[in-house]
């Protein structure tokens, strides 16, 4: 398949690699609760003495993340911190000049200008940026958002999308991100600033963490060929593609069938190292 390698195990390939930079939604959990044989995962990986990284698009700061992560039963001392595109918005925010903003997102993302100087906006009039960290829930379609987007363009404020994911499995359906906004707002003429995987800034974030800078020695783990296995392939590091997640036959209990996923791979010309259905070791 594009000579990407199928993995029944984790075990099959752990000995190349001492760094795991692993995804979140789609790989660890559904947004409710952590995926069976994750734990043992995780704890593999650590007896090993090995290092996992856990790497996320969700528009929430490090800290909330990690909260939601013991929340499900995660153990704290199995990963040595979470890297999110919430906590990279965050600290670009931090550094630039605006003052009025407009907040496209649900009241729990607003912790993303907690302790920064910026005056939310109820309406399209004196907004200087816009932060988009997606839509409310499961029933959002983009067209409920177009109004909004069509409103706010007409001043041309730039766009901070904190979630480059355009969709995302929570249980078992499938709801759209801030993604699919911002590649609409950019349709009808703005300006925006993605903020997550595949961007470089994650990565260089990340890399600032890891006292080993051997990339050889890194996995990049995701289920999402567009933001984890191209991210992957821009940073020349290794990835192993979990195909039971953003990709998966939501109409099959197998998974995508592996002639749909190589005709993906094709079409995307983005192709992972390994590829496997769940994330067992």
């Amino acid at each position: 398949m594009n000579n990407s390698i199928e993995l029944k195990n984790l075990s099959e390939v752990y000995e190349n690699y001492d760094i795991f930079i692993i995804d979140l939604w789609g790989v660890v959990h559904n947004g409710e609760k952590i995926f069976n044989g994750i734990n043992k995962v995780l704890n593999e990986i650590k007896l090993l003495n090995k290092n996992v990284f856990f790497m996320t698009n969700a528009p929430r700061r490090s800290k909330v993340i990690e909260k939601q992560l013991s929340a499900f039963g995660l153990n704290r001392d199995l990963y040595e911190c979470v890297i999110s595109s919430g906590e990279i918005t965050w600290q670009s925010l931090k550094k630039k000049s605006y003052k009025f903003c407009y907040i496209i997102g649900p009241e729990r993302d607003h912790h993303l200008i907690e302790g920064l100087d910026y005056e939310v906006c109820k309406d399209y009039d004196n907004v200087e940026i816009i932060i988009n960290t997606g839509p409310w829930g499961f029933e959002d379609k983009l067209e409920n958002y177009k109004p909004i987007l069509e409103g706010l363009v007409k001043s041309k404020p730039l766009m901070i999308c904190s979630n480059p994911d355009k969709i995302v499995v929570r249980g078992d359906r499938f709801v759209i991100c801030a993604g699919l906004l911002a590649q609409y707002y950019e349709s009808i003429g703005g300006e925006v600033s993605y903020y997550g995987k595949p961007y470089n800034e994650i990565y260089n974030y990340c890399y600032e963490k890891i006292s080993q800078k051997n990339k050889r020695k890194m996995l990049v783990i995701g289920d999402s060929l567009d933001n984890d296995i191209m991210g992957a392939n821009n940073q020349n590091l290794d990835s192993l593609l979990v195909t039971d997640g953003i990709h998966r036959d939501v109409n099959s209990e197998k998974g995508i069938d592996k002639a749909k996923l190589n005709d993906l791979i094709k079409k995307k010309k983005i192709i992972p190292t390994y590829y496997i259905r769940d994330l067992i070791f």
